[in-house]
C-alpha cells in the first residue's frame, strides 16, 4: 500500500498525538524519527507549539466556564447539559 503521507509528515502528526496522549515514550521515539527525515529542532518545536496550543485549549475553557458559572453573588443554576453528564 502505497504511503497517502510523506514519512515526515506521519512523523509530525505522531509527535501531535504524543503530546497530546501524555506519552514521553512516544515523544522520544517521534522526535527521533524525525530528525531521521530531515526535520530540524525548529520544525519539530512549531509541532510541539501547535500541539500545545490544541492540547491545552480545552483545559483553559473549561476552567474559565467554571470561573465563570462560580461568579460571585451568581446563584443561578446553570442550564443542564442536554446529553447529561459525561454522556
Amino acid at each position: 500500500m502505497e504511503a497517502i503521507l510523506a514519512q515526515d509528515h506521519e512523523e509530525l502528526v505522531a509527535i501531535g498525538a504524543a503530546v497530546a496522549a501524555n506519552c514521553e515514550p512516544c515523544l522520544k521515539y517521534h522526535l527521533r524519527k524525525a530528525r531521521e527525515t530531515g526535520l530540524a529542532d525548529d520544525q519539530l518545536r512549531a509541532a510541539v507549539a501547535v500541539a500545545r496550543k490544541v492540547k491545552e485549549t480545552p483545559a483553559r475553557l473549561i476552567l474559565e466556564a467554571a470561573d465563570r458559572l462560580l461568579a460571585p453573588g451568581d446563584r443561578t443554576s446553570p442550564e443542564p447539559a442536554k446529553a447529561g453528564c459525561c454522556g
